[in-house]
């Protein structure tokens, strides 16, 4: 990837020869792909960072348990090329992914850079909210600099490397029972697993790269552990590049609600790194299986759209912690006016002296929302952690997998009587292979049901009310899902 001397020719010269030797782009199309990764764990011995993932505060890492990457999956038909990325990281605000464009030069109207975390728990904080301290950031931002120069640099040196491919897509509905569980009533696993793959046309043996959507928090390496970790998208990744020799994405799906790994702790980071090689393994296992059998797909357009949007800043955390939240956002007034500078510092001040904050007066937040298009697969990001039953249902059982919906005892249950109605985000993809990415773009926290979004003290969010309410406190706010929602439907539409 670094030897500039040995990389294909340049996006422009491939088209232009298309074009010369008498083959016009409309009648002989042809996907054109490069994949590739970097290398983006801390050097612990020059760089003081603090993990993230549990807790108000971080841990400090005492070694590395394995390596954390960018990858990234460049597709393009000639015309217009989509940069698939995904990070090694707990999440990236909106301003770091404005700045990875930036740097690699990706801002035309030809070119779009769709980033994702992984969300692995185990990996530096890079949205500042866990520091040595309580309410102190953990960004340790020169190595926060090296990511994002990383990811544009391997994006810019993938752009000089594309070559012509085979494009294969599957998907199927994998039993989450010893892998994923859904810990917040009612009980709704996403079981998708979709599986995107390019093997070289001069090459039909080689496999350029491959990208694995499936849904569930990368946590298998809990609070006790004190070594960075990719968790088990790491796993996934080695075992799929190791089996094809390309390049492997990993994209979290939905995993809001909450989907956590199925599995056993006992015995600590030594039994959790079993139990992560277990889940890493077996989803890639699977995802190698299915594409397989798969067929390839009729070389056809790449088309993108994206949009911004104002959220507005509800969470009484968020507006007292309001720094941290601008460190990667700015703000702006009701109008859609920015505010000023200093507003970050009165805004906490007037929430503590005039709570509760009057609506008008709540700083907005612009996030962004985007859908790929790579001919019939169609990729959509959200930019936090959706609740699956917004985007698959399963209000009625479907996807409990023998899970009680609501759990017995639980205090506080949601009224499923209130619940929304279909069609949901999954179904109005209208896609055979349809990816919903989380974590894209930008990172608001948890996006809640309006039915089942409870709070028990607006002023400091806690106590949190019994029954697994602890989403609210890590959420923007609850106009936020309508906002995204009814959005994407017009996105959709369009």
């Amino acid at each position: 990837m670094k030897n500039r001397f040995n990389a294909a020719l340049p996006l422009s010269v491939i088209s232009f020869f298309l074009l010369a030797s008498g083959a016009a782009a409309a009648s002989r199309p042809v996907w054109l792909v490069a994949a590739g990764k970097t290398d983006i764990t801390p050097n612990l011995a020059q760089e003081t960072v603090w993990l993230a993932g549990f807790g108000a505060t971080g841990r400090k890492p005492t070694g590395i348990q394995s390596h954390l990457y960018a990858r990234a999956l460049l597709v393009s038909d000639g015309h217009k090329t989509v940069a698939l990325v995904a990070v090694d990281t707990i999440g990236l605000y909106r301003r770091d992914i404005l700045d990875m464009r930036h740097d690699a030069g990706w801002t035309g109207p030809d070119r779009y850079m769709f980033v994702s975390a992984t969300h692995s728990h185990s990996t530096p904080d890079s949205l500042g909210l866990w520091g040595r301290f309580p309410g102190v950031s953990g960004v340790n931002q020169p190595y926060m600099h090296r990511v994002i120069a990383a990811v544009a640099d391997l994006v810019k040196t993938l752009d000089t490397q594309l070559k012509p491919a085979r494009f294969y897509a599957a998907e199927t509905d994998v039993n989450p029972r010893g892998l994923c569980r859904d810990s917040r009533d009612p009980v709704v696993i996403d079981p998708e697993l979709d599986v995107l793959q390019f093997r070289s046309l001069a090459q039909p043996s080689k496999i350029i790269g491959t990208l694995v959507r499936w849904s569930c928090h990368p946590e298998v390496m809990w609070d006790d552990n004190y070594e960075v970790s990719a968790d088990y998208p790491g796993v996934l990744c080695r075992t799929v590049e190791s089996k094809t020799g390309g390049a492997c994405v990993f994209q979290s799906g939905v995993i809001g609600g909450l989907l956590t790994p199925d599995v056993d702790r006992k015995g600590g980071p030594t039994q959790e790194i079993k139990e992560m090689n277990r889940v890493g393994t077996t989803v890639a296992d699977d995802a190698l299986r299915i594409i397989d059998k798969a067929k390839p797909i009729t070389p056809a357009s790449v088309s993108f759209s994206s949009r911004t949007l104002m959220i507005p800043v509800e969470n009484s955390r968020y507006l007292l912690l309001l720094p941290h939240l601008t460190y990667g956002h700015r703000i702006f007034g009701r109008d859609g006016q920015p505010l000023p500078w200093w507003m970050k510092y009165w805004i906490p001040i007037k929430q503590l002296l005039f709570f509760p904050l009057p609506k008008a007066k709540e700083p907005r937040v612009k996030t962004e929302i985007a859908l790929v298009k790579l001919g019939p697969v169609k990729i959509l990001g959200v930019p936090g952690e959706l609740f699956p039953e917004l985007a698959i249902g399963g209000y009625h059982g479907r996807y409990r997998f023998g899970h009680p919906l609501i759990k017995p005892n639980n205090p506080n249950p949601p009224d499923l009587a209130e619940a929304p109605k279909g069609p949901y985000l999954r179904q109005e993809l209208h896609a055979r292979v349809g990816l919903i990415v989380g974590l894209a773009n930008d990172e608001i926290g948890y996006i809640v049901p309006n039915y089942d979004f409870k709070i028990s003290n607006t002023r400091l969010m806690l106590p949190r009310l019994p029954g697994d309410h602890y989403e609210e406190t890590n959420s923007i706010g609850p106009s936020a899902t309508g906002i995204l929602l009814n959005a994407y439907k017009k996105m959709l539409a369009r």
